[in-house]
């Protein structure tokens, strides 16, 4: 016998703590430290975890009894390695308002739906053949036109920029993944879009200052 995470949970492991995404609630968030100490303990396979009774409310509510398996934090299948920055692309302008009318989709979608809803049916959405194994002309262009979204939306829209970007590129044949991303001090949280190693709409810069806690 031995702990898992409730569904609709994950979690990943930096800046010497655990953070968590619940989906189901929408929200990131870290325990208490001595909930953290004995969340790492049960982490740790070489651990006495017969010894650890009267868990807290917290984390009753966080993890359930499995006959097998560990907890074991997320991890992409392929780390960033390389983005689309400075490839000499310019989005056509049908390009450029399918962009814009993708993201505003997505906007009215958040206000509809409950985010774990809405991940599941884009998770449905998402191409399971192969059909295309690395970034061409056509994600770059897409990168470009959503570049140009963004200088419209401001700041804080990642999600909305990723959903729309995603979806087009779904339309396109590839099987982007949504990376939800966290970083510890001062806490922030970020998403982007990523088809194997190149990160899509982003820079390698940035996503490299976030730990990944979830993908879809």
């Amino acid at each position: 016998m031995t702990y898992g995470l409730r569904d609709g949970v994950s979690f990943c492991a930096t800046g010497g703590r655990h953070f968590f995404l619940d989906r189901s609630a929408n929200r990131y968030f870290a325990l208490q430290d001595r909930d953290e100490q004995i969340f790492s303990r049960l982490c740790d396979p070489g651990s006495d975890r017969a010894k650890l009774v009267g868990l807290s409310s917290a984390l009753t509510r966080l993890l359930c009894v499995r006959a097998q398996g560990a907890l074991v934090p997320f991890a992409l299948e392929e780390t960033p390695a390389r983005d689309l920055e400075g490839q000499p692309i310019r989005a056509r302008l049908a390009v450029l308002l399918r962009a814009l009318l993708a993201y505003a989709m997505a906007k009215v979608q958040l206000a509809c739906r409950a985010p774990a809803r809405l991940f599941d049916a884009y998770a449905a959405l998402k191409p399971r053949a192969v059909t295309h194994t690395q970034a061409d002309q056509r994600l770059a262009e897409l990168g470009q036109a959503f570049k140009w979204v963004q200088g419209w939306t401001g700041e804080g829209q990642c999600l909305a920029l990723s959903l729309g970007f995603a979806r087009l590129a779904y339309a396109l044949g590839y099987p982007v993944s949504i990376v939800f991303a966290v970083t510890p001090r001062p806490f922030g949280a970020h998403c982007w879009v990523q088809l194997g190693p190149v990160v899509l709409n982003d820079t390698l810069n940035r996503v490299e200052i976030f730990t990944p806690i979830h993908a879809i």
